[in-house]
């Protein structure tokens, strides 16, 4: 985990092809994944992305002097709870690119293997 408080231009630079790469936009838009004004949803995705990067919560990035950049809390609540989105097509789809992105990268004889965690709260 990087322990910076903030991405360096690097970083953002790949994070930046890594969504155009995988079309993150374009899969949040087929799960109905959408705004009707305001910041994109797209935006609001790659704020909350990359907080698992800051190692920071929200509370902390909204904080900092970065924040002042940044859509005010109730704008990304209201899109986590959102319940008209499908976030089950959006994360299917996300994995089906990134699986697909990997597969060019072992070789055929390789042995598959099809894995599934169930975590109960």
């Amino acid at each position: 985990m990087l322990q910076h408080n903030s991405l360096s231009d690097h970083y953002q630079s790949q994070l930046s092809f890594l969504f155009s790469t995988l079309k993150v936009g374009q899969l949040l838009r087929n799960a109905g994944i959408r705004k009707a004004y305001g910041v994109s949803s797209f935006a609001v995705f790659q704020i909350l992305f990359q907080l698992v990067f800051q190692g920071r919560n929200l509370f902390r990035m909204l904080q900092s002097p970065r924040g002042e950049t940044l859509p005010g809390k109730d704008v990304i609540y209201r899109f986590l709870n959102e319940t008209c989105y499908n976030w089950r097509r959006f994360y299917q789809s996300l994995s089906l690119k990134v699986v697909s992105r990997f597969e060019s990268l072992t070789s055929a004889r390789r042995v598959r293997v099809f894995s599934l965690s169930m975590i109960r709260s």
